[in-house]
């Protein structure tokens, strides 16, 4: 009687733990810019697809595309995609929202190719801040960014503006862009990667680390700066466990 009464136990807390799972909602913008070589946006692209066949219940995945012009591209180029929250039989429900879910990535993804040149970062961030916003505020809310980190929207082009010559400057240039655009990212875990870009393989060390400094001052947040990951494609493989450890 003792054993039975464990075992009733033991499966009340385990359907009690499942049914209060806190859904994630990761936010992803993806780099598909020219720059970007066509074997990191397939892994990139890869990796966002096993992301989906692995959304829990309630968990919501939101991409936005880094265009040339995120005010004007971005609006009709944002997928949104959440997985049910009431159980059928089998999981049913999960096979169906799966498969429909992979259907629309694909419609998606051939929506987002072959993006002009120019790289909108700073836009396409505030489209994320805007969606980051909308989220319910109980949820693990996630961003995650993989490109190049090579601004160049008709204003900045990092490749050579001269307000990236030293780090100093890049800070102070990262300083003034954070306050124009109110970037703030309260309660959010952020995740960067880098994709291969044939932009970014010939620039000088100098200008590469200034790229760096710029984006970690602009992406500060409490006095924690992110690091970005290396392998980008990677990290989206990983995403929840490489943004717990950027945390």
């Amino acid at each position: 009687m003792k054993r039975l009464h464990i075992s009733a136990l033991l499966l009340l807390a385990a359907v009690t733990g499942c049914s209060h799972r806190v859904p994630t909602a990761t936010v992803e913008l993806i780099d598909t810019s020219l720059s970007i070589t066509p074997h990191a946006e397939a892994a990139a692209l890869n990796a966002v697809k096993g992301q989906i066949s692995s959304l829990g219940r309630g968990d919501a995945l939101i991409l936005i595309p880094i265009t040339g012009d995120a005010e004007n591209d971005t609006g009709g180029h944002i997928l949104r995609i959440q997985a049910p929250t009431t159980r059928e039989p089998y999981d049913a429900d999960l096979q169906r929202f799966r498969e429909n879910a992979r259907k629309q990535f694909s419609n998606w993804v051939a929506t987002v190719r072959a993006e002009p040149n120019r790289t909108d970062i700073l836009g396409a961030l505030d489209a994320a801040r805007q969606e980051l916003s909308a989220l319910p505020q109980g949820n693990i809310r996630r961003l995650v960014v993989v490109s190049d980190f090579i601004e160049d929207d008709g204003t900045y082009l990092f490749t050579s503006d001269r307000s990236l010559v030293s780090p100093t400057r890049a800070r102070v240039l990262a300083a003034r862009l954070r306050a124009e655009h109110r970037f703030t990212l309260p309660g959010v875990t952020l995740c960067l990667g880098r994709l291969e870009s044939s932009d970014f393989a010939p620039l000088s060390v100098t200008r590469k680390n200034t790229i760096q400094t710029f984006w970690a001052a602009y992406f500060t947040e409490r006095g924690q700066s992110p690091e970005i990951h290396f392998d980008g494609a990677g990290m989206l493989e990983d995403a929840g466990r490489e943004c717990a450890a950027s945390k």
